[in-house]
């Protein structure tokens, strides 16, 4: 099996919203749908919730390469995200990224 260091970045990102906070951390995340999925080198972007829990939220993303990834983490959407959040602290206390490489 060889890891493909030349496949696109994928991107698993749980993350588990405060309680009673839900709906604006849904509003927030859903907001970085559209121009996200305009990115170029953006090949996937899906926002998903879990049906029993509703706190918990996965975003499934897959990049070209790097370059496209941290344009992703540089675009203004995100970096206003990034704002909203740091300026709620306790707003998502939980946050797990797991990053992907095909193998063949």
């Amino acid at each position: 099996m060889k890891l493909m260091t030349e496949s696109p970045i994928v991107l698993d990102v749980h993350m588990e919203a405060a309680p009673g906070r839900e709906e604006d951390v849904a509003k927030a995340l859903g907001a970085l749908l559209a121009p996200t999925r305009k990115e170029p080198g953006c090949l996937e972007y899906q926002l998903h919730r879990d049906p029993e829990n509703p706190l918990k939220f996965l975003f499934f993303e897959r990049f070209a390469n790097q370059a496209a990834l941290d344009a992703h983490l540089a675009a203004p959407h995100f970096q206003a995200f990034l704002k909203y959040r740091d300026a709620n602290p306790g707003l998502i206390p939980v946050t797990n990224v797991t990053r992907w490489r095909r193998v063949e």
